[in-house]
């Protein structure tokens, strides 16, 4: 116990000495959540806007431009939306000269995919009576997508309802009326969202990654590439007792930096998080802990000090952006899109957001324990079968 506890205070008396460590580790995060939350904090109430295209048929399609059109019915029903006060909702694209409907539907269709859409509508050209199908095409992983498919269906059946009554197959009278009536929502101060709410763990989440993968793997490789522990494993001091040492530091940082950036962001923001509730500790400690296996990952596969620290910032950076950690990243497509979906940050942050009731998560809460568990479990059994604390000696 006393080689742990000597371990233990070797590394805080490190991270005490060296004053650059204390402003990266302590003061950058909240630095960070500051800057962010100023920027960004004011765009909360901010219209929302539909990117929206419509393809209608050409216009040399004949009954395109009859009353009893369809397409001619709902495009100036679009056209009316437009030259409204309702129009900063939305904002409609349609083809250019020339551009036949299938090439800008397929066209419009990259877009959609390449999020530069929310929502891609496709209009038949059929005269009335006639039944066509307006077909809608929608991102299932993005919410702008699902509300703006929701709106739209809303406004054609509206508009159906109206060419039902207008040709008399049903009358006005016997439809169910609604009345609308408003009351005052009082909201407290505590219970409303900001971005610093969807921040917090996020930020607490990169303090955890950069445990894992910067501070474990940079101290170890450089006292291993030193010889330090090869001579320190060369009296009684065990590689179980080093390894405790060390976790132990990583762990007493790590709660000294929830305390910082949770005790900032309620000092100077207001907010109030269940931060310290039992479900939160147990996840933060998974997400550590899965922090931690990816750390020995690296010492396992990369052995040079110098190496270590190149595949470091390969990693952390890429991890933290594209896990969704400083803003929402599901929505995303292609290579990117992929990254995001096998990133364990993507799971884990979804899921300290959700366990503090900030903001639902994407994924469901099987994946944002599973995923992150299956990177631990090969990390751990990688770093089983090749780790070393000396490498070209004796582990």
């Amino acid at each position: 116990m006393g080689a742990i506890k000597n371990i233990f205070l070797q590394h805080i008396r490190q991270q005490l000495r060296d004053k650059y460590s204390i402003f990266w580790n302590l003061v950058f995060p909240v630095v960070l959540l500051t800057i962010l939350g100023l920027v960004f904090g004011g765009q909360g109430g901010e219209d929302i806007n539909f990117e929206i295209s419509i393809i209608t048929p050409s216009a040399e399609q004949e009954g395109f431009y009859r009353p009893d059109s369809y397409a001619g019915i709902l495009n100036n029903v679009f056209t009316e939306i437009e030259n409204s006060e309702d129009s900063r909702w939305f904002q409609f694209y349609r083809a250019d000269e020339g551009q036949s409907p299938a090439e800008f539907l397929a066209a419009e269709r990259n877009k959609l995919e390449a999020g530069e859409r929310d929502l891609v509508i496709s209009i038949p050209g059929d005269a009335l009576p006639e039944t066509g199908q307006v077909e809608i095409y929608q991102k299932p992983d993005s919410q702008i997508s699902i509300i703006a498919a929701d709106v739209i269906r809303s406004i054609i059946n509206e508009v159906n309802r109206e060419i039902n009554i207008a040709q008399g197959n049903v009358d006005r009278a016997e439809l169910i009326s609604t009345t609308s009536r408003e009351i005052q929502i009082v909201m407290s101060e505590e219970a409303s969202f900001s971005v610093v709410h969807f921040l917090v763990p996020g930020i607490i989440l990169f303090t955890f990654l950069s445990s894992g993968l910067e501070i474990l793997v940079s101290r170890i490789s450089s006292m291993r590439s030193r010889g330090i522990l090869r001579r320190y494993f060369a009296t009684p001091l065990k590689p179980i007792q080093y390894f405790a040492g060390i976790l132990g530091f990583i762990i007493v940082l790590s709660i000294f930096q929830v305390i910082v950036i949770y005790g900032w962001s309620r000092l100077f923001f207001g907010i109030d998080l269940a931060v310290f509730s039992l479900n939160f500790i147990l996840y933060m400690i998974f997400a550590l802990t899965v922090s931690i296996s990816l750390g020995f990952l690296v010492l396992s596969l990369v052995k040079s000090k110098e190496s270590t620290g190149v595949v470091v910032n390969a990693l952390i950076y890429p991890m933290a952006f594209l896990g969704g950690i400083f803003f929402e990243v599901t929505g995303m497509s292609g290579p990117l899109g992929l990254f995001v979906k096998i990133n364990p940050m993507t799971y884990l942050v979804n899921g300290m957001r959700d366990t503090l009731g900030i903001y639902p998560s994407p994924t469901g809460q099987t994946l944002n324990l599973l995923v992150p568990a299956a990177w631990m479990l090969v990390a751990a059994t990688i770093s089983i079968i090749k780790f070393s604390w000396n490498p070209g000696g004796d582990s």
